[in-house]
């Protein structure tokens, strides 16, 4: 099938919805699940006890534990920042990225399972897998009459035109930049264009242009995503691909109707954290992500604040990345079943999105193998590269394995964050509506509500699947039909410290936001589901 008609089929849906919307509306460590070792020190570091699981049934949460730190605090373990390094955590393509990979194949390995680190290449359906752009270098100064200071922020990358050229270095540089609030409303913008015609170059200062992604719990939407979660949910793939679209729109019409400005700060709802997930799809102008401190700050006093700042590009046609895959056999090879996460993550410690979910999918493996469990089918348990750089290493997979039958796909992606408030749900995403009904009383019988006591648990079935790594086992391209069965966990709205970083990577998507409680109640669901597929 040709790639064209692959994608067409495949967005037909949000296509569909979106238009609807728009017509309404304008050294590795190896860990052995012994014991636990820590040599991660790090300023005001707090280590907080848990109690550790003897449940027999569920996952050994130590093993567990020491997966998910390990994998948070690669942000502090591969990176020099005092070097003028960046830290980058599990990103697409990074020395992080690449560790995390390490740490995941030795484990499995050590585990017994048959592992293999599978390199991500393009393919005839997905030629530019291992293209995307790399920062080599940034900086943001904000100054006045009295203060001058590098702030912690996340800048992104722009789109190079004209056609880029492999490797090659692009710097952008400004001085002296003076901000201006963005326009909200009609006389504001009528001003703005006017002032724009002078030649003075400035920056723009928005406080909710992400709006639609935002995860400000207190936030007044606008008519259109009102109207949208609605219909959809916060997460389902319609709503995103929706809120992505109307960003880059407002920020495409700055580019086109702003001559001088180049760029735009984004203060965010939280004082402490930023979103570092911003990507250079179509932008011509850097997007600056400050925290609400900083962001409150310039708006005091925005007409005698200034901006220095710089960014130093690559446009990478070569990024290597793995997946990671253990496979434990079973007495009929000709059938998989498939247990994954993603393994990497944006510029943070990425420990909710989604060390802890990578945890679980080792917890799990762990334990058919202390249980020396021979399943009736091939289980794969796999850790998927670049889902945060657009679900490269899954497309690869089911690219290069087509002519695999996987019969089912347990995915897992964030999950058991602690959160106080808003109260978050664990939505449980099936593709179809029989596999719903088969699976749920499994869950039911875990009493998840009442065991975790701060999470909802919801059941959804989404045909194309959730926003995440199991989408793309939902459509063959043999048979044109919906073939495989998935279900995948993932807590999104309202969890507020999705992709953000702060306080020297300290605040946001951190290790001590944990769940310890429902890490173990969800490990033994997965369990319980992967045992009724294959045992």
């Amino acid at each position: 099938m040709k790639n064209s008609d692959y994608k067409k089929n495949f967005i037909k849906t949000k296509v569909t919805a979106v238009i609807f919307l728009l017509l309404i509306t304008s050294s590795i460590p190896i860990i052995n699940g012994k014991n636990i070792e820590n040599n991660i020190k790090y300023e005001n570091s707090k280590e907080k006890s848990i109690e550790i699981s003897k449940n027999p049934d569920g996952i050994d949460i130590e093993y567990a534990y020491s997966i998910i730190q390990n994998l948070s605090y690669i942000i502090f373990t591969e990176y020099n920042e005092s070097a003028g390094e960046i830290a980058k955590g599990r990103a697409f393509g990074t020395k992080g990225e690449h560790k995390a990979a390490q740490i995941l194949y030795e484990n499995m390995t050590n585990l017994g399972l048959i592992t293999t680190k599978e390199k991500i290449n393009n393919t005839e359906h997905f030629p530019e897998l291992t293209y995307g752009y790399d920062i080599l270098d940034r900086k943001f100064t904000l100054k006045n009459e009295d203060y001058n200071e590098t702030i912690e922020c996340f800048i992104s990358a722009i789109e190079l035109s004209p056609p880029l050229v492999h490797e090659k270095i692009y710097n952008l540089s400004f001085k002296d930049l003076k901000i201006k609030k963005y326009p909200n409303t009609v006389f504001e913008l009528i001003k703005t264009i006017i002032d724009d015609k002078k030649d003075e170059e400035y920056l723009f200062l928005a406080e909710k242009l992400n709006d639609g992604l935002n995860r400000d719990p207190n936030i007044s939407l606008s008519f259109d995503l009102w109207l949208l979660r609605k219909i959809f949910n916060p997460i389902s793939l319609p709503s995103v691909f929706y809120t992505y679209l109307r960003r880059d729109i407002r920020i495409s019409f700055l580019e086109k109707r702003f001559h001088n400005c180049k760029g735009i700060i984004i203060s965010q709802f939280e004082k402490d954290t930023f979103d570092t997930a911003v990507t250079p799809s179509g932008k011509k102008q850097p997007v600056i992500i400050v925290n609400k401190t900083i962001g409150d700050k310039v708006l005091k006093d925005i007409n005698n604040f200034t901006v220095d700042f710089y960014i130093k590009e690559m446009y990478n046609k070569s990024i290597e990345s793995y997946n990671v895959i253990g496979l434990l056999e079973g007495t009929d090879k000709n059938k998989t079943v498939v247990v994954d996460c993603l393994y990497d993550s944006v510029w943070c410690q990425g420990t909710g999105d989604a060390a802890i979910g990578m945890g679980i999918v080792m917890g799990v493996a762990k334990y058919f193998k202390d249980h020396n469990i021979h399943p009736k089918c091939n289980i794969k348990f796999i850790g998927f590269g670049g889902e945060e750089a657009g679900c490269r290493g899954v497309k690869f997979y089911t690219d290069v394995h087509n002519d695999e039958n996987v019969t089912h796909v347990i995915d897992m992606n964030q999950v058991c964050s602690l959160q106080d408030y808003p109260r978050l749900t664990l939505n449980v995403i099936f593709n179809k509506f029989t596999f719903m009904n088969e699976i749920w009383p499994i869950i039911k019988e875990s009493n998840y509500t009442k065991r975790v006591g701060n999470t909802d648990i919801a059941k959804r079935c989404w045909p194309l699947g959730a926003p995440s790594d199991d989408n793309h086992f939902t459509w063959s391209r043999k048979d044109k039909k919906f073939n495989i069965k998935t279900v995948c966990f993932l807590e999104d709205f309202p969890w507020i410290w999705h992709h953000r970083d702060g306080l020297k990577h300290k605040a946001g998507d951190v290790f001590d936001h944990v769940d310890w409680n429902e890490v173990e109640v969800l490990g033994e669901i997965v369990i319980n589901i992967v045992k009724h597929l294959t045992v």
